[in-house]
């Protein structure tokens, strides 16, 4: 490491000056990863969230798109994971990709039918913290009338001012809620990705 003493210092001061001074410059330091112990209590959806998915596809391009309208809350317990719980609902007509004639196929019956399934939801059933950041949550998602389980992973990736940040990713199987247009060419697969951000409402109770 390049060292920050004038030059005509010699060598024996400038490694004693450095022993001296490490301690001090390790507590200063930044502080390292992010955790979620500190972050017990009752989180609702942040309006900076984000809700995201893609459908890959063969010989044909991967389809993006988004969900604009959605809340939720979960409640952070760090001593007692189990105990921890999210809840979430996406409104069904919100979703789009940018080209219209797609949207609105979305939108139709063959897909989301937005009309007569105007809510898209999940609620946890549990919740498994596998290291300082990340956790496995599985729960009921109901969609276009059918409610089954899925499997979703999280990650903590920042927090400051009781504003947690998380990357959630997970993979449904449209097929299973009845969506099998366009498919073998585009993939049975629906990757979520949802970037969220909690705004802090009370303590954990």
């Amino acid at each position: 490491m390049r060292h920050l003493l004038p030059d005509h210092i010699s060598r024996h001061v400038r490694q004693s000056l450095t022993l001296l001074f490490l301690p001090l410059l390790l507590a200063t330091a930044p502080a390292g990863a992010a955790s979620f112990d500190d972050l017990a209590g009752r989180y609702a959806i942040g309006d900076q969230s984000s809700v995201t998915f893609s459908i890959s596809g063969t010989l044909v391009p991967t389809v993006h798109g988004s969900f604009h309208s959605f809340s939720g809350d979960f409640r952070l317990n760090p001593e007692h994971v189990e105990r921890s719980s999210v809840t979430f609902s996406v409104a069904s007509s919100s979703i789009t990709t940018g080209i219209a004639p797609l949207d609105s196929l979305l939108r139709s019956s063959v897909v989301f039918d937005a009309v007569d399934h105007p809510d898209i939801r999940f609620a946890s059933t549990a919740v498994r913290r596998t290291s300082e950041t990340t956790a496995e949550v599985d729960g009921l998602l109901e969609l276009k009338g059918q409610t089954l389980a899925e499997h979703f992973t999280v990650t903590l990736t920042g927090h400051g001012d009781k504003r947690p940040e998380f990357h959630v990713i997970g993979r449904v199987a449209r097929s299973a809620f009845g969506m099998n247009i366009g498919r073998p060419v585009y993939s049975d697969d629906v990757v979520f990705n949802l970037d969220v951000q909690g705004r802090h409402v009370r303590a954990a109770g």
